[in-house]
C-alpha cells in the first residue's frame, strides 16, 4: 500500500463510523459495546503519552508487497495539546500544536510549515484532512467516543476473545465495514486501551494492511513548552499547502 493509500485507508477508517451502515451480517453487542467502552475511556484522559510501533505494506505495479517499519510518539494534552514524532524510512517528521497553531517540520530537510489553527485536536484533525489532505498521527485515538461518533457502519464485529499484546492480557475483537477489515486487541480491565490494531484494506485484491501496537503512558510529565516550536538553526520556513479540491476543478 502506498503512502497515499495508507492515509486514504486510515481516513476511511477514522471517518466511516460517522457514514450509515450497509446491510449486514452478524454483529456480537458485546463486540460494539466494548468498542463505545474503549472510546468513552479514552475521552476520560486529560494528558497521555503513547508509542505505536508500525508496518505498513506498499503494493508496487506487480502486485507484491513489501513492507516499512515506524514509530510515532504522541504526547497529548487534552483538549488543546499534542506534539506527535514520527519516523519511519522515509521520512522523520515533528507535529506541534498548542491550541493556537499547528506546525509541521520536517527533520530531514530542516524545514517547517506553520498555520493558524482551531481551538481543539479534534477540529485540528478535521482541518488538516480537509484543507491539507493530512492526517494527524493515530487520530482514532482523538475520534473513538467523540460525540457524534458511532459504530453504525460496522457491518460485522466479532468477539475473538483473550489474546495478549505485549504482556498486557486483552479482548481481540474483528470488524467489517466498507471497504475495509479492521481488529483491535483492548486491554482488559478498568483501563480498556488499545493495544494493537491492524486495518486491512479490502478495495485492493492484494489486500494490504495497516499495523500499529501501542505502549501508553497515562502520567505523563510535560510543560506548556512541549507543544512549542522552536526553529533549529538554519531551519527554513514554507507555506503548507492545500490540498487540491479536483471536484471543483480548483
Amino acid at each position: 500500500m502506498s503512502t497515499k493509500h495508507a492515509v486514504a485507508a486510515l481516513a476511511a477508517f477514522s471517518m466511516a463510523a460517522f457514514a450509515p451502515a450497509a446491510p449486514t451480517a452478524a454483529i456480537d453487542p458485546a463486540a460494539t459495546k466494548a468498542l463505545h467502552d474503549m472510546g468513552a475511556y479514552l475521552r476520560t484522559l486529560k494528558a497521555f503519552q503513547v508509542r505505536a510501533v508500525t508496518t505498513d505494506e506498499d503494493v508496487l505495479d506487480d502486485g507484491q508487497k513489501v513492507q516499512y517499519e515506524g514509530t510515532a510518539d504522541i504526547l497529548a494534552r487534552m483538549p488543546n495539546g499534542i506534539r506527535a514524532e514520527v519516523v519511519n524510512d522515509r521520512h522523520e517528521r515533528l507535529w506541534l500544536y498548542d491550541g493556537k497553531s499547528f506546525t509541521l517540520y520536517g527533520k530531514r530537510l530542516n524545514f517547517y510549515a506553520t498555520v493558524a489553527a482551531p481551538p481543539t485536536i479534534g477540529q485540528l484533525a478535521d482541518t488538516l484532512d480537509e484543507q491539507y489532505g493530512l492526517g494527524v498521527p493515530l487520530a482514532d485515538l482523538f475520534r473513538w467516543g467523540q460525540p457524534g461518533w458511532s459504530t453504525d457502519a460496522v457491518t460485522s464485529a466479532i468477539d475473538l476473545g483473550p489474546s495478549v499484546v505485549g504482556g498486557t492480557t486483552c479482548q481481540q475483537y474483528a470488524f467489517r465495514q466498507a471497504g475495509i477489515d479492521w481488529q483491535v486487541w483492548i486491554q482488559k480491565g478498568d483501563y480498556p486501551l488499545p493495544r494493537k490494531l491492524v486495518i486491512t484494506t479490502t478495495t485492493d485484491e492484494a489486500r494490504p494492511q495497516h499495523t500499529a501496537t501501542f505502549s501508553w503512558n497515562l502520567a505523563p510529565s510535560f510543560n506548556d513548552g512541549a507543544f512549542a516550536f522552536d526553529p533549529p538553526a538554519g531551519a527554513g520556513r514554507v507555506v503548507l499547502a492545500k490540498a487540491v479540491d479536483e471536484a471543483a476543478g480548483k
